[in-house]
């Protein structure tokens, strides 16, 4: 959802990513890093979870995704963007749960 860029290291957190979508066996291609205005990364900077989920929904239906792998509700280290993805793909979810 960010590049991780709080600490000025966007980049090697964007080559994480794609070292670990190779260990997940996602061909790169499929990768895509977003670097929205509004959800920029650092500790204290909530992200707005109805605009996560707006994301989330035109990716899934734009990219026929039918996995998403996500954060748990405690993210990595208790990192708040994570936790702030973890209920936007939550809401993602139970959105679409409900007018199934």
């Amino acid at each position: 959802m960010s590049t991780g860029n709080a600490d000025g290291i966007g980049n090697v957190r964007k080559e994480e990513l794609y070292l670990a979508s190779i260990m997940l066996k996602v061909p790169q291609k499929q990768v895509k890093v977003l670097d929205h205005p509004d959800l920029q990364d650092g500790f204290g900077k909530s992200w707005n979870s109805k605009l996560l989920s707006k994301i989330i929904k035109e990716e899934i239906v734009n990219c026929a995704i039918d996995l998403v792998i996500t954060f748990d509700n405690y993210g990595v280290s208790g990192h708040c963007n994570h936790h702030d993805v973890h209920q936007g793909v939550w809401k993602t979810l139970m959105s679409w749960t409900l007018f199934c």
